[in-house]
């Protein structure tokens, strides 16, 4: 009998889930240096940018200490974002090809170059001020500590104020805002112009290379050499010695720079140029490593796993042999004489191995279960899984 066999694992550890609408694409990173942090409106925790990537409206910036980013927006607007800098972006779109923007600066610096508006508007907020402008380079900073935004305008006007009171600021010149107080203006010598926005282009960039390619079986290492190179030349540069920082887009994918601790991040030593991560995905699907190192643009490798039919026959029996062991007779009953179809976890960090390792070992725990059988005879199965509760006495 081949009756097909469905696993769903739904490992809880204390995560709440919100449920937000689709936000829009409206920008994208044009270059970056360092490691940039990116979160979704809907998402308290940062995750690791790469060159590419689609920025969506609410989406969050993050830069340290010698981080740049640079990102276009869908109208031809350019922003670069400076060291140690936390940024909102939020856009929507008001003719083909006009856009309503507006960036809020929770801490730190951004230098715009805005494409001339007709219907679009294009703002800059921070906590005491508001920049808007209808096309123009300028810069604007916010200082948390002292409660102060500072304006320069490079070319063209910005209006700039606390929202009830506000000044025309034309080339040349600069505003401040102080905390409830109203904006001050003044003369910006040429040599006082902002320059950061000029150095913020990475030294090297990272070549990835699988020593595998095409779809891989799930819980298989495999290698990745990491290859240092010099982002104006393109040639290989063997100078680079240096630890790279290793993330991956997915809880369901794991990584290690020595092939045994696995963990969704990793340090990676770089030694004359060269280094290599170790990769394997939890469960199959699509997902990324993203690798960033300090003065240099990020990488991105995409990965395909699958799950092999002996691998299936294994889960599937791992699974017959932890029903019975623990004597959970409805899911030994039905899956008797079924294979393995597929399996997933829904919520949580883990792989469906070490999910059932861990409720053998009795570090994790069923608490509850559902089974489903379709009139074709398929058998879903879905396993609620949290913590052992421990024992207190």
């Amino acid at each position: 009998m081949n009756i097909k066999l469905k696993l769903i694992v739904l490992v809880y550890l204390f995560v709440a889930t919100m449920l937000y609408g689709e936000a829009r694409v409206v920008a994208a990173i044009s270059s970056m240096k360092g490691n940039v942090q990116i979160r979704a409106a809907s998402n308290r925790k940062y995750g690791t940018a790469y060159k590419g990537q689609m920025i969506k409206t609410g989406d969050w910036l993050k830069t340290d200490k010698n981080v740049f980013v640079a990102i276009v927006f869908l109208d031809g607007s350019n922003v670069k974002i400076q060291s140690n800098t936390e940024i909102e972006i939020k856009s929507s779109r008001v003719t083909a090809k006009e856009l309503k923007t507006q960036m809020y600066i929770a801490e730190g610096q951004a230098w715009s170059k805005v494409s001339k508006q007709n219907k679009g508007e294009f703002k800059i907020k921070t906590p005491t001020a508001v920049a808007s402008v209808k096309g123009t380079e300028f810069d604007v900073e916010f200082d948390d500590l002292a409660q102060s935004t500072s304006l320069v305008v490079l070319e063209g006007e910005v209006s700039f104020g606390d929202g009830i009171n506000d000044i025309l600021t034309g080339a040349m010149e600069g505003a401040t805002v102080v905390k409830d107080e109203p904006p001050t203006k003044f003369k910006v010598a040429k040599e006082d112009l902002p320059q950061w926005q000029n150095d913020t282009d990475p030294a090297w960039e990272l070549s990835l290379t699988p020593n595998r390619t095409g779809k891989q079986p799930v819980n298989q290492p495999m290698k990745v050499s990491v290859q240092v190179m010099n982002t104006k030349t393109k040639d290989s540069d063997n100078s680079y010695n240096n630890e790279v920082q290793v993330s991956v887009d997915s809880d369901l994918l794991f990584v290690s720079n020595n092939g045994s601790a696995w963990s969704n991040t990793a340090n990676i030593t770089i030694m004359d140029g060269k280094g290599t991560v170790h990769v394997k995905g939890g469960d199959e699907g699509k997902s990324s490593i993203i690798i960033t190192a300090e003065d240099s643009e990020s990488s991105k490798l995409q990965f395909e796993f699958y799950i092999s039919k002996s691998q299936k026959r294994s889960m599937g029996g791992k699974l017959s042999e932890l029903a019975n062991k623990k004597g959970l007779s409805g899911i030994a009953d039905v899956i008797s004489g079924k294979s393995l179809q597929s399996t997933s976890v829904v919520a949580g960090s883990a792989n469906i191995d070490d999910v059932l390792q861990k409720v053998d070992t009795g570090e994790l725990e069923i608490s509850d279960k559902v089974i489903e059988t379709k009139s074709d005879g398929s058998v879903t199965i879905k396993l609620i899984i949290r913590p052992r509760k421990q024992d207190n006495n």
